[in-house]
């Protein structure tokens, strides 16, 4: 079973909180959407650069 926690994340001038699991070592790093919509970023497609598209209303 793997640990979750809650960390902060910061990208440039953008932070947020993000629920994360914990891997293991050999494991591979991923940032998911769910962090990116946090912070308020998506990927664009044509530069495949992070560009900031503000957060949703809910």
């Amino acid at each position: 079973m793997r640990s979750v926690g809650l960390i902060t994340i910061r990208y440039e001038d953008y932070e947020g909180d993000v629920e994360v699991v914990f891997g293991e070592p050999s494991d591979a790093e991923v940032l998911g959407v769910t962090a990116l919509e946090i912070l308020g970023l998506e990927v664009d497609p044509v530069s495949g650069k992070l560009k900031y598209v503000g957060h949703l209303a809910l």
